[in-house]
Parts: C-alpha cells; structure tokens; sequence
C-alpha cells in the first residue's frame, strides 16, 4: 500500500496503512486490531490473535513515527513512512502464518 503527502502520521493511521497492507485473506480465523498502552497513541500497537489463544503484539516505532513527522509531508518523510508501513505489514505477515500453524 503506497501512502501519500497528506498522509496522517498518527499512530493508528499507520498501523490502519500496515494491517491493509499485510493483505491478510478475509477468510484468514486471526483478528487484527490496533491498541495502546497509554492515553492517546502512547505505547501503540497492532494486536494479532486468534480463537485458539495465539497472540501478538506488534509495537508502532514512536521514534520512527516521529521522524515521519519531523519531515512534514515532504519526500523523505513520505519515504520514511511507507518502509515503516512496509515493516509493521511484514510483521504483521509473519504474525499471521504464526497464528495460523498454531
């Protein structure tokens, strides 16, 4: 999934853009959600778990999220989203063949 220059920087757009991304079949028994452990987006995540008890947490990077926005919109920032994108999606893969072979 490519982002773009108004692309949002919060934490949960991220990890919306990553979870998409991953391409995770629809009829894949996992669930993917996105959480936080503080008030906001402190402590972001994208959670994977399935009915059988296996879960995950995928932490979202706060100091690469913040170089993300430290850019502005401008091509390196846009660059340096989408490879965070591209590595929470990866992860997000891996995560899932994990939950998947149980």
């Amino acid at each position: 999934m490519k982002i773009s220059s108004p692309f949002n920087t919060s934490a949960s757009n991220v990890g919306n853009a990553a979870m998409q991304a991953a391409n995770v079949p629809w009829d894949t028994p996992v669930e993917m959600q996105l959480g936080a452990d503080g008030s906001g987006e402190i402590g972001a995540y994208v959670e994977v778990s399935d009915p059988r008890g296996f879960g995950t947490r995928i932490p979202i990077d706060e100091g690469r999220l913040s170089d993300c926005r430290h850019e502005k919109g401008g091509p390196a920032g846009i660059a340096l989203c989408q490879r965070l994108v591209d590595d929470l999606a990866a992860q997000i893969r891996t995560a899932v063949k994990e939950a998947v072979r149980g």
